[in-house]
């Protein structure tokens, strides 16, 4: 299983210290100082797509249920009541259920778009540092551009940042509580600021519950291991001025051994595949009429989680157990201005602390190192949204804000107790946005060849002190020539400010000789360093949507939707020098990434940061003048990824006779993304290779209920992929796995809540195993654990009573 951050590195770092330790070795230095040279710190889908339909702003009700006055929660916008540009899909928390799924990452899992890559549990080694396991959070990972560039939020709330990677763990949020996901699998920073450039990912958590509701699962892989109990329960009221539900979710898994998968037969057999993990969830969400037109509402998360890795071999046994708390407060005031205007306050004050501990022994001798990736945020906010004047189509309508937000991580390690590395940096941002729609035509106006027409327009400025000062606009249009048909496109540039452990992470610097990368010969020296980089900037992308809808009256219930998308994503922060340093100095490709005459002064200062000074390996007293070559491999601003595909889905609901109902959907992403580090370098193909997204996923599914009966099955397709990281290419077969769920309602309930159901789940029906792959080193695991499981058959039982 991936280790804790701090004491890992990438495949091609790992490459990096076996080069230096073979020449260090030669050399007859010391093999501890080799060793330590280059550490590098370590489900149905229901999509609304195109405009959504709903109320109209003056008198809509809220979209998390019940009527609380004219508030309207759509993802994407700031707009009560507008159509959003791009597809949203829904993932609806009753299906999330009937799937078998118990938490939050499961269902983002499933969904075509998103990548399970990143941070996520089960990733094993070999897959490199940006799909790591560091506590066995689950993160969502739209289009496979990391954690960090996807945007969770909890009812429109951010939340802090889980551990090195700036994602969110969206299993912490429990299930019962959850009304839907909303999803904008598009740019979207000029709405929310950073971190929105494959999408925004929305937990709408249900409003106005009223009674009490247990339920409980239990199952196990038919291959054994991972044995999981979950239970939960939600309970709340309702009374003429406000509301309140209170949830909490327990969760336990055993781990899955590779002992227990003939496919892992190359690792020692106690290494995890899956980690064990025991998770607590709580959330309140209440709102309450304060005063005529001023209602006061808060959401407050708080859940625990505890996990165990174990790693490596009897000779050099790994074992990890990251503890996690987090707890978010989410207040807000709604003030109803008059005109149809409304006037809001929110904060969001949160911690989220993973507390890590890695018990190494190595040839007899024991080794404990522990740490804490302790972050925060702090965040406040004013707006107000309402009507302007009025158009042919509906009321021109403006939200305006400001605001500010503090991100803050304090990381620290020790070894056996001894301090090795820390840092404690907050990151203050201030901003202020715009947004402004048009409904310049609609239905009403009976205007031939225009159903509907709107334009809207967003604007975001956000200043962090130190680091960035940029503005990101989004334009969109969707047009509607006949009912039943629409248009839309957008065009918007977003941006990432790069995570506080890229920035500050100690960095090293090593003096080593050039003869040994064929750069000089005799006294001649090459300076490289590695790690963190205070000077990155933030990463920018623009993107470019186009989609059409297709609603024909003629077939009731049917869906048909397309978005093509293209997106460039520019300034990307990575550690250019992957492989071998000698190699790259023989590479004209990167010789823009090597300084040849470097200055004395760029080298003191260099020098002068790192965190144990200068390593000299030369074997000659450090002179500047001597210096031949400046290989700064810390993190830079370099990297170029153009991502381009195809999401299309297809949907089909028909009431059939009495209270039976059938629906069929399917939905499948197409994705062509690659990587280019400099202009003298080729491009890489990311999409369809091992460690990264397929270029194709689909989901298929269908429903059928008659009485008390439900049943449901899932079809989950993934392409095929390629390895390219050998000299001979070799290729990863495509796989489907088949999903069955089964539920019976013993005692007649209300709405989604059943007065007494049991349930019964099979996920993975025909065990559906990794195809095997080559490996670069002992311990990594012998299949893709980013796009496959080792779960494999999985059933479970389960029962639901409403009180």
């Amino acid at each position: 299983m991936r280790q804790p951050l701090q004491r890992r590195s990438q495949n091609g770092m790992s490459r990096l210290n076996r080069e230096i330790r073979m020449m260090l070795k030669s050399r007859g230095l010391p093999a501890l100082l080799a060793g330590t040279a280059l550490v590098v710190f370590a489900t149905p889908l229901r999509a609304q797509a195109g405009e959504q339909p709903g109320p109209a702003p003056d008198d809509a009700e809220t979209s998390q249920g019940g009527n609380e006055g004219n508030t309207i929660v759509v993802t994407g916008t700031r707009i009560r009541g507008a159509r959003v540009v791009g597809e949203v899909i829904s993932l609806d928390g009753e299906a999330i259920v009937e799937a078998g799924q118990v938490d939050l990452g499961e269902a983002i899992r499933s969904l075509p778009q998103n990548f399970s890559g990143g941070q996520n549990p089960g990733i094993g080694f070999g897959a490199g540092s940006a799909n790591s396991n560091v506590n066995s959070a689950s993160s969502a990972n739209l289009r496979g551009l990391g954690p960090d560039a996807t945007l969770t939020l909890l009812n429109g709330h951010r939340l802090p940042y889980d551990s090195a990677l700036q994602g969110v763990d969206i299993s912490a949020i429990p299930l019962p509580a959850v009304d839907r996901i909303e999803i904008v699998p598009d740019g979207a920073s000029a709405i929310y600021g950073s971190d929105a450039v494959g999408g925004v990912v929305n937990v709408v958590l249900r409003r106005d519950f009223e009674g009490i509701t247990t339920s409980g699962q239990i199952g196990a892989s038919t291959d054994g291991g991972y044995f999981r109990q979950q239970a939960d329960i939600v309970g709340g009221t309702r009374w003429s001025s406000g509301g309140f539900l209170l949830a909490y979710d327990f969760s336990n898994n055993s781990r899955i051994a590779a002992r227990q998968r003939s496919y892992a037969a190359s690792l020692d057999p106690e290494t995890s595949l899956y980690p064990s993990q025991r998770r607590h969830a709580a959330i309140f969400s209440g709102h309450q009429m304060v005063a005529s037109g001023v209602t006061a509402r808060l959401d407050a998360l708080y859940s625990t989680r505890s996990s165990r890795i174990v790693s490596g071999t009897p000779a050099a046994r790994f074992v990890s157990e990251p503890d996690v708390e987090a707890i978010t407060f989410a207040p807000s005031l709604e003030i109803e201005l008059g005109s149809g205007w409304m006037a809001t306050a929110l904060g969001v004050f949160g911690r989220d602390r993973t507390h890590f501990q890695t018990n190494s022994t190595q040839n007899g001798a024991e080794t404990v190192t522990t740490g804490c990736f302790c972050n925060a945020i702090a965040s406040g906010e004013i707006g107000a949204e309402g009507p302007l004047f009025t158009l042919p189509g509906g009321a021109a309508r403006l939200a305006v804000g400001t605001g500010f937000r503090n991100n803050r991580l304090d990381f620290s390690r020790e070894i056996n107790a001894s301090p090795s590395a820390a840092f404690d940096i907050t990151r203050r941002s201030r901003f202020a946005y715009g947004e402004l729609f048009l409904p310049i035509i609609s239905g009403s106006n009976d205007i031939s060849g225009i159903e509907r027409l709107s334009l809207s327009a967003a604007l975001r400025y956000e200043d962090y002190p130190g680091l960035d000062q940029l503005a990101t606009p989004r334009l969109g249009a969707i047009y509607s020539p006949v009912a039943g048909l629409t248009f839309r496109a957008s065009w918007s540039r977003s941006f990432k400010a790069p995570t506080l452990f890229q920035q500050f992470t100690p960095y090293q610097a090593f003096l080593l000789p050039a003869v040994a990368f064929g750069a000089g010969s005799g006294p001649d020296t090459v300076l490289f360093t590695s790690g963190g980089n205070p000077d990155i900037q933030s990463e920018r992308a623009r993107s470019w949507t186009a989609g059409v809808e297709l609603e024909p009256a003629g077939v009731p219930g049917l869906l048909v939707s397309a978005t093509w998308y293209d997106i460039r994503y520019s300034d990307r922060v990575v550690q250019p020098i992957a492989g071998s340093i000698a190699a790259a100095f023989r590479d004209p490709g990167f010789a823009s990434l090597i300084d040849f005459s470097p200055q004395a002064d760029l080298l003191a200062g260099l020098i002068s940061g790192a965190q144990l000074g200068l390593q000299n390996f030369s074997g000659s007293p450090y002179d500047a003048a001597n210096v031949v070559a400046l290989v700064d491999n810390r993190n830079i601003n370099v990297a170029v990824q153009q991502i381009e595909g195809i999401d299309a889905r297809i949907s089909w609901t028909r009431r059939l006779h009495g209270d039976d109902s059938m629906s069929l959907e399917l939905a499948g992403s197409w994705l062509d993304s690659d990587q280019q580090l400099t202009a003298a370098l080729p491009k890489v193909q990311l999409s369809g290779t091992v460690f990264n997204p397929p270029r194709i996923r689909a989901r298929g599914t269908a429903r059928y209920e008659t009485g008390a009966f439900k049943a449901n099955a899932a079809l989950n397709y993934t392409g095929a992929l390629r390895d390219r990281r050998f000299a001979e290419e070799s290729r990863i077969a495509p796989s489907a796995t088949l999903d069955l769920g089964f539920s019976y309602e013993i005692i007649e309930g209300a709405d989604r809540d059943p007065g007494l159901e049991v349930s019964f789940t099979i996920q993975n029906v025909f065990d559906d195993e990794p195809e095997v792959i080559a490996i670069t080193g002992p311990n990594d695991t012998p299949y893709d654990s980013t796009n496959y499981s080792p779960i494999g058959r999985f059933i479970a039982f389960g029962i639901r009573r409403h009180w």
